[in-house]
């Protein structure tokens, strides 16, 4: 006679492949091109702000001929890059070859300037680009000093200062998961990373050439050409991937990751407004800044496409809002008269940035 507890065993035995059909499918979304991969990537960032309020205290007292002040900007930077990737080192590339293809920042400013009932409109614009542009790099992963060096290409002789501050990931690889996920799985994704998506490449040396009257005591448009150095490396807040199943376009399977990022941080910029200053103070001025807080925070939402054939990214799209506060302090003695200036702003805005790949 048969027992109680084979026929359970039985009837988990049968059932076992019915139970494993309800399973999701796990899938592998990776970083894995095939040694002589080539990809050609643009970053697109467009940032439209807004002033909210802008103040200045001369010697800690308001001044009464203090204009008020309104203004929009726009500013819009484009990267685009060919990548040639060498063999894999575990999840990135031991060896890339990187040529900048194209490297632009747009500025457009208008101003509205109200001073004692006095109305001036004013418009400013600027473009900027990189030495980089048109030149070819070389990343070579050195595993005992854990990072990767830079040289230029055969083919391109540039100087050697603008290898400086450059980033070899720009394949968003801090977005993906860490193994393997099934549709609705949802992972933290290491703030660190985030800084590459808003100033992809890292530091590319751009300075941005401003046309056009711009109004004094005003916020500068050179510290938004720069946003590394205004988000900084010390991020706070949270960032999440939820994988939501595949897509295909054009025949090519994609993994669709949804993506949510809230992040807020501070930096000081003074050494970064102390060098863009330097050339534009008189001589016979003696000035020191004595602190610039900036902060910036971003919330926004989007997709990630990564062509799981290929092993690298096919597209982003994000899109949210953000604000930046600065507050600023500095000294100046001027023919042995001491002044003490203090201004903070605050300005508020959209931020879209796209990843496109060919």
């Amino acid at each position: 006679m048969t027992s109680p507890k084979t026929y359970a065993a039985l009837a988990l035995a049968c059932a076992a492949p019915a139970l494993l059909a309800f399973r999701p499918k796990a899938d592998s979304i990776a970083f894995a091109p095939a040694e002589g991969t080539a990809v050609t990537k643009t970053f697109t960032s467009v940032m439209d702000f807004s002033l909210d309020e802008m103040g200045m205290l001369m010697n800690g007292q308001e001044s009464p001929m203090m204009p008020s002040m309104e203004m929009d900007m726009v500013m819009t930077q484009s990267v685009t890059v060919s990548d040639t990737y060498g063999a894999m080192e575990g999840r990135k590339p031991a060896q890339l070859t990187r040529t900048f293809d194209a490297v632009a920042n747009d500025i457009e400013m208008d101003i509205t300037v109200d001073a004692m009932g006095q109305v001036d409109e004013q418009s400013a614009s600027g473009t900027g680009g990189s030495p980089l542009e048109g030149m070819s790099v070389s990343f070579t992963w050195d595993s005992e000093a854990g990072e990767y060096t830079t040289a230029f290409a055969e083919g391109s002789d540039g100087e050697a200062e603008h290898l400086e501050g450059l980033v070899e990931d720009m394949d968003l690889r801090g977005m993906l998961p860490s193994g393997e996920v099934s549709e609705g799985d949802e992972w933290e994704i290491p703030l660190r990373g985030l800084v590459d998506i808003l100033a992809p490449g890292g530091n590319l040396h751009v300075e941005v050439e401003m046309d056009g009257q711009q109004a004094a005591g005003g916020p500068d448009p050179a510290m938004f050409s720069n946003l590394r150095e205004m988000v900084g490396d010390l991020l706070e807040g949270s960032a999440t991937g939820k994988y939501t199943g595949s897509r295909e376009v054009d025949g090519v399977k994609l993994a669709v990751i949804e993506i949510e990022i809230e992040i807020d941080t501070a930096s000081d910029m003074a050494e970064f407004f102390e060098e863009m200053m330097a050339d534009q103070i008189p001589a016979e001025m003696d000035m020191s800044l004595d602190r610039v807080d900036v902060e910036f925070a971003l919330e926004t939402t989007g997709e990630l496409l990564w062509n799981m054939s290929a092993g690298h990214v096919y597209s982003m799209s994000l899109e949210g809002e953000s604000a930046v506060s600065m507050e600023m302090e500095m000294s100046m003695n001027a023919g042995g008269q001491a002044m003490n200036m203090e201004m903070d702003m605050e300005m508020s805005g959209t931020l879209k940035n796209t990843v496109d790949t060919e």
